[in-house]
């Protein structure tokens, strides 16, 4: 006798008693029953009858074509089947069958008392072999609960494995399973989309080959932990020879037969250190940006005195002292740190500016000139411009000093000669492509790209390439690209570098598109500047800065209110009688700031003009409230403002 998988073939195995729960597990089962003797068939359907096994479905064919027709077409939950019928005979009946259902369980039903048949027939795919005449109906039934439970078990199982495998396959992430000595047995498909190596390149290799050297020992010691806790970062290889940073967690599994090994869990965060680098350098630059405009406010109010103590000692000296020049030598070097300030406040976008809309193409056109004489014959300079206009609102002057400074580093960078590109076009921020252009809003941008042959820089020179004060030059200040960096930064746009040692570099220059040109009218200015006699409010908290100004503007005639605070300013303007023409005051002082100070004035003196001067730039003021002069300045500076503000209040009394 032959032992099945849930009774013994040939023997009666159970009492009818006991056997409710099992036929009520057959309701609604529908059986294909392959048989060629009637005489069997209607046995076999009337065992099942007397059973009560519920409302079993049994359906009747005479060959196997038919059967496998049916199949084809129809679902059965079971197939009865007869190993000899007229169109096939023995196993190849099972084969055939398996073969067009395979997910259907077989139960052989055959006249021939084979064990070696009987084993045969269950490794052909069937689930049951059974002897006719020596099986009732309670073995049958028996037989066909328990083949169809472990069909419909099986095929629960090849779901659930579809399901994982669908998950696995289709996985961002990359998984993996190594031994433990690192060699790779199984790779998800998604390791060649990630890092290009396909299947076959990387199942029997050993992963350590794809890390980071300087990342080997620090990844075999994660390995050797596995225990799923920790996150472990390291460097890995793709197969264009980049290097990409993966994030990873294992966990040893080994115990398990159907893993034995390390089940590793990995994703490429290369994209995110990428932007995480970008946002913490660009925090680094604000932060010494801020530090470098406060540093700079300082130096003006310091400038403010020195130049303007210089200047009135000149005016008032004999060209012939032996004294003058020294003092001019003086001035020479404030104008210098004064131009050193006004770089710093660039960087920190500080700096007073004066937009205009204009052309792009046409100032990189008029500086092509220049840039030529300051490259010198070695290199070559080619201009790509757009053929379409690209109108921009931006200071000129500051747009200028920032192709030149970028135009400089790349004449420095190619000591031997070699080709300077300066190419203009246009480019849209959309959001599908916003992660590229990180620091950008949305919108129509012009992009200047200043492109060398020079030696390129690695990555630590470039990371820093915008910091202040840091060049890799022997006597350079390190101010140039940081200049640019703030300039920029303060029109709206951004400015990226792209370089590798020996491959040239490459600065791309964003600035917001306006949406038309046109020339704006240049304003006269008057050559000679006359005095005054009006009342003037002067209100800064530097005494040096504030005894400065007030004698400039007494040797130009006006009367001065000198007081060192807004609240002194506030009681003296309320205890004078007379008329105050016009009220100087600096910015950033204690207790008020200089905008609601002069709001507090001007209140209850609606005639009094306003003028804000400031160690800092000019985007601390909002221009049509008032006029605005950046320390330091000159006596003919602040004369030729005094005289532009009274003359406005000239004008508005006339209308």
């Amino acid at each position: 006798m032959v032992e099945s998988g849930f009774g013994t073939l040939g023997k009666v195995p159970l009492q009818r008693s006991g056997l409710h729960r099992e036929r009520m597990n057959l309701e609604g089962i529908r059986v294909l029953l392959v048989e060629d003797n009637p005489g069997d068939a209607r046995l076999l359907a009337e065992l099942l009858r007397d059973t009560d096994a519920g409302r079993l479905k049994l359906e009747h064919v005479e060959t196997l074509d038919k059967a496998l027709d049916r199949l084809s077409r129809e679902r059965f939950d079971l197939v009865l089947l007869d190993l000899s019928l007229p169109d096939e005979q023995g196993l190849s009946t099972i084969v055939r069958a398996h073969t067009c259902a395979p997910k259907v369980p077989i139960v052989v039903l055959t006249g021939l008392d084979d064990e070696g048949l009987a084993i045969k027939a269950v490794r052909a795919g069937a689930q049951d072999y059974l002897v006719k005449g020596r099986v009732d109906g309670d073995l049958l039934v028996r037989s066909i609960r328990y083949s169809t439970e472990r069909g419909r078990a099986m095929e629960a199982l090849e779901r659930r494995e579809e399901h994982y495998r669908s998950l696995i396959e289709n996985s961002l992430d990359l998984i993996s399973i190594l031994n433990v000595d690192g060699t790779i047995r199984y790779a998800s498909p998604s390791h060649e989309r990630i890092l290009g190596y396909t299947l076959d390149e990387l199942v029997g290799q050993n992963a350590f080959t794809l890390v980071h050297p300087e990342d080997v020992p620090s990844v075999r010691a994660a390995l050797l932990k596995a225990d799923g806790s920790v996150m472990h970062e390291f460097r890995c290889r793709h197969k264009d020879g980049t290097w990409r940073v993966i994030e990873s967690f294992a966990r040893n599994l080994s115990h398990l037969p159907g893993v034995s090994g390390l089940v590793v869990n990995s994703r490429d965060i290369s994209e995110r250190r990428r932007l995480e680098e970008e946002l913490h350098h660009s925090q680094r630059l604000d932060a010494v940006g801020r530090l470098a405009g406060g540093i700079a406010h300082d130096f003006n109010n310091l400038l403010m005195v020195i130049t303007g103590h210089s200047q009135m000692l000149l005016d008032t000296m004999h060209p012939g002292d032996p004294a003058r020049s020294d003092l001019e030598q003086v001035v020479k070097a404030a104008e210098r740190a004064t131009d050193l300030t006004h770089q710093l406040l660039a960087f920190s976008r500080r700096q007073a500016v004066r937009p205009t809309l204009l052309n792009l193409n046409d100032l990189v056109r008029d500086m092509e000139r220049m840039l030529r004489r300051v490259m010198g014959e070695d290199i070559e300079l080619n201009t790509v411009l757009s053929p379409e206009p690209l109108p921009v609102r931006a200071d000129p002057g500051q747009v200028e000093q920032v192709v030149l400074n970028v135009a400089l580093n790349a004449r420095d960078a190619m000591p031997g000669g070699g080709k300077l590109t300066l190419e203009t076009s246009r480019a849209e921020v959309a959001q599908e492509s916003a992660r590229e252009h990180a620091g950008l809003s949305l919108g129509s941008y012009v992009v200047l790209a200043v492109t060398d042959t020079g030696s390129g820089m690695d990555p630590s020179v470039r990371s820093r390439v915008f910091e202040p004060f840091f060049t890799t030059k022997e006597h350079g200040t390190g101010l140039g690209l940081s200049t640019s960096y703030g300039i920029i930064k303060q029109t709206g746009g951004d400015i990226w570098v792209e370089s590798a040692p020996g491959s040239g570099t490459t600065f791309r220059i964003y600035l917001p598109a306006a949406p038309q040109i046109f020339e704006e009218p240049a304003i006269a200015q008057s050559s000679r500047i006359s005095d005054g006699k009006e009342t003037i409010l002067l209100v800064e908290d530097e005494d040096g800065v504030r005894r400065v100004l007030e004698t400039m503007l007494k040797r130009r005639g006006y009367k001065v209110l000198s007081v060192a605070s807004p609240l002194e300013a506030l009681a003296l303007a309320d205890e004078h009688t007379g008329a105050i023409d016009l009220l100087i005051t600096d910015m950033v002082m204690p207790e008020m700031n200089g905008r609601k100070r002069a709001e507090r004035l001007t209140a209850t003196r609606p005639h009094m003009r306003v003028l804000y001067v400031s160690g800092y730039g000019g985007q601390n003021v909002s221009q049509p409230a008032g006029a605005f002069l950046q320390k330091p300045f000159s006596t003919e500076e602040l004369a030729s403002k005094v005289r532009e503000v009274l003359r406005e209040t000239v004008q508005s009394a006339s209308l």
